[in-house]
Formats: structure tokens, sequence, C-alpha cells
């Protein structure tokens, strides 16, 4: 029985693994011949209305690397404004969210993490990580830059998914001497969703080997039908940038695993967070390799009922909220859900 035990586990971490696919996890041609104007505003490739600035960030594990700002370049608004944070695989190209914060009077702003989108440097690999409080490097930089050029500005850390775990962990860790005055969480990425023993155990063991052998390839099965319902190319209605959000997310490494694992972990096991929280969710899940209609009114990348579980975890001053047929993204739902995701996000904010 030990045996046959150990034989399964054997097999299941082997399936885990592969060293076959790590030229996707570089992506060695893009971003190649990259201008990077560090601290200097420059126009953006969403268009004349938008311009983006490289921040420079400390050294870490791999060299030098760099976030990048992005901001509307008209905004009339300057005493609220939002900080978006943007999930796995992914980057800010939701300009409809955008145009929807500066309508209600929020000058908005949004951030690529070091290794995302805007931010990918030549022979980096995508979204690589050794402690999700690495980001937090960028997002104290992105808030005083906007501070100094908007004083007495009052900020709210928007985020979605993985960004919503981030933002959540840098909350509980700044406590009061944070300077956001709330978090709204669109659909955040509280648990790693597997399953059976792949979650019992097998992330345990691949987060244990994340420490050892950082890079080592996590040889997993992730449906692409999350962005096929969003591109307009597929079954949606959005345009973005196939290379910085993949319509098949690339490999990730062990030690992204490990990362993502322990700030679940310490969720999962309770923070405090100090000011006011609002967690919106779809109100189901569905899973499948294969596009159907039911993928344009669910979330089909994280389990919705762990969601709502471990915000219950959250101390403080939290606000949950079910949008009906939701997407993953909730603001880039069809149109009904989307308008009832934007109604409760003014509703806890104005």
């Amino acid at each position: 029985m030990k045996k046959g035990l150990t034989a399964i586990l054997s097999v299941a971490i082997l399936s885990l693994f592969s060293c076959n696919d790590k030229e996707r996890l570089e992506s060695p041609q893009f971003n190649s011949n990259l201008d990077i104007q560090l601290n200097k505003w420059s126009v953006d490739y969403l268009g004349n209305e938008w311009e983006k600035m490289h921040i420079p960030l400390n050294e870490d594990f791999d060299g030098n690397p760099i976030a990048t700002l992005v901001r509307k370049i008209d905004s009339q608004n300057s005493m609220k404004a939002v900080l978006y944070l943007h999930g796995y695989s992914d980057y800010f190209y939701q300009t409809s969210l955008a145009d929807s914060m500066e309508n209600r009077g929020f000058r908005f702003y949004a951030l690529d993490l070091r290794r995302y989108g805007r931010s990918k440097l030549p022979g980096q690999v995508w979204y690589d990580l050794r402690e999700i409080s690495d980001y937090y490097e960028e997002i104290d930089i992105a808030i005083k830059k906007m501070q100094r050029e908007h004083p007495g500005i009052d900020i709210t850390l928007m985020a979605h998914s993985t960004g919503g775990l981030i933002a959540s962990l840098y909350a509980a860790e700044r406590a009061d001497s944070i300077e956001v005055s709330s978090l709204v969480l669109n659909s955040p990425f509280f648990d790693l969703n597997v399953g059976g023993i792949s979650e019992s155990i097998g992330v345990s063991l691949i987060s244990l080997f994340g420490s050892i052998f950082p890079r080592m390839v996590v040889n997993r099965s992730v449906s692409p039908v999350n962005c096929m319902s969003l591109h307009r190319d597929y079954y949606g209605e959005w345009q973005f940038d196939t290379i910085m959000k993949p319509i098949q997310s690339p490999m990730v490494t062990a030690a992204w695993i490990r990362a993502i694992h322990r700030g679940q972990k310490r969720v999962q096991e309770g923070i405090t967070i100090k000011v006011p929280v609002l967690v919106m969710s779809s109100s189901r899940s569905s899973k499948s390799s294969v596009f159907k209609d039911i993928h344009k009114k669910s979330d089909t990348v994280l389990d919705v009922a762990e969601i709502i579980e471990f915000s219950s975890k959250i101390s403080g001053p939290v606000k949950r909220v079910i949008i009906e047929d939701g997407m993953h993204d909730l603001v880039l739902s069809e149109k009904e859900s989307r308008n009832k995701t934007y109604g409760e996000i003014f509703k806890f904010l104005l």
C-alpha cells in the first residue's frame, strides 16, 4: 500500500515538471529593442491619450528590473485616484475601466509589475518571482509619484486576480502606515484552484523544490478559454496584445508557485487590513479546455467559493459582493454584469 502510494506520488510529481517548455518562459525576441526612458513620461502604445513611465527598481535575483506606470494624459481629476494592479499573465489594457473611473472623478493610473507587460526586459523570465513582497517596491514608488504630482490626493488600490493577492498582502504588511484609503479586489487569487492530490500534496512539494530549483518549469494544464472568451478574434469583445497576455498562458517556475503558495497561506491563515476592502467575485465558476457559452457568464480561472471562503479570513472593514454571471475579470464581463460591477464599485467608493 505504501509503495503504491509512493509510486502514484512519483508519477504525479513527474507529470508536473517539464524541461521541454523552457522557451515558453522567456520569449527572447519580445522587447528586444525596448526603448527604456527611466522616470520620464512618454507616449504609450495604447495611443496618444496615454503615456507611460519606466521606473527603475533595486537589483533582485536576476539583475535590475523595471516597473511601468501608465496614465491617461488629459485627466482633469485631481482629488481622487485609482492605482490598478493587473493579474497573472496580464498587463494593463482595460481602457474601458480607466474611462469609467475617469468619468466618475477618479484619476486613473495602472502599474505593469516587474517582468510583466511593458516591464518585461530581454532575457527575463515572464512573471518570475521569489517573494510577493518584491512587488511592494513598485507599489510604494507609484503611490509616491502620484502623491507628488497631486498633493493630498486620495488613492484607491484596485487589483485583479493575482494583483488582488498582492494588494491584500501589501495592505496587511503596511498596516497603519498604508497610504491608500481603500482596496477594490476583482476576483482575487486567494487559492491555486487545482484540487485533489495536486493541491494537498503536489503544491507543497513544488513549493519546496522552488526554494532549491527556482527555475524548474512547472508543467501545468491551463485552459485557454479565459482569454478566448475575452479577445475579439475569438469569442470576446476586447483587444489586447497576445504576447503580453497570451491566449495560452505560459509555463511558470517552481519559484513562482512557491511565492504564490506562501502568500495564499498567509491570507488563508488570516490577515488584518485597516482600510475598507471590497471583494468582488462571479456567481459561479466553470472549467473546460473547449470554449462554451457558459464561459461568458462565469469565472473560468478561480473557484468563486474559495474567493468567498478566504476573503472571510481578512479582518477589518470588508464588503463582499457577488456579480451574477460575471467573468473572471469582472470589468470585462458582458454588459449587464459589467454594469453591475461598476455600480458596486462606485457604491463602495462614493
